[in-house]
């Protein structure tokens, strides 16, 4: 039997990879995110975050990213978590950040 820390580590291994799949799908194109917030069992604060795009032939995708634990579910604790999760997996590229608005250096 493997310890369950190994089993875990395996399953967050497995999540990577299929999340890099997901995100080299939709590439550098739009992307929309959906967030809901709400509380487990044992009362902890946590988000769910989902994208949605249009795929290469068209048809609109949504694939679920992950649940991530945050501290409080205000407006602003959910975009902090939002953010470091796009900087986690680079989901604003440089191309997007000109089409935004954004400064692409940063």
């Amino acid at each position: 039997m493997t310890a369950p820390s190994i089993q875990n580590e395996i399953c967050n291994c497995f999540a990577e990879e299929v999340l890099k799949k997901i995100f080299e799908e939709f590439g550098d194109d739009v992307f929309s995110i959906l967030v809901d917030e709400s509380r487990d069992i044992s009362k902890k604060e946590q988000m769910v975050v989902v994208l949605r795009y249009v795929d290469k032939y068209g048809f609109v995708k949504e694939r679920f990213i992950g649940l991530v634990h945050v501290m409080k579910t205000t407006a602003l604790s959910l975009k902090y978590a939002i953010d470091e999760l796009f900087a986690r997996y680079n989901l604003i590229r440089e191309s997007q950040r000109e089409r935004l608005g954004l400064d692409p250096k940063v």
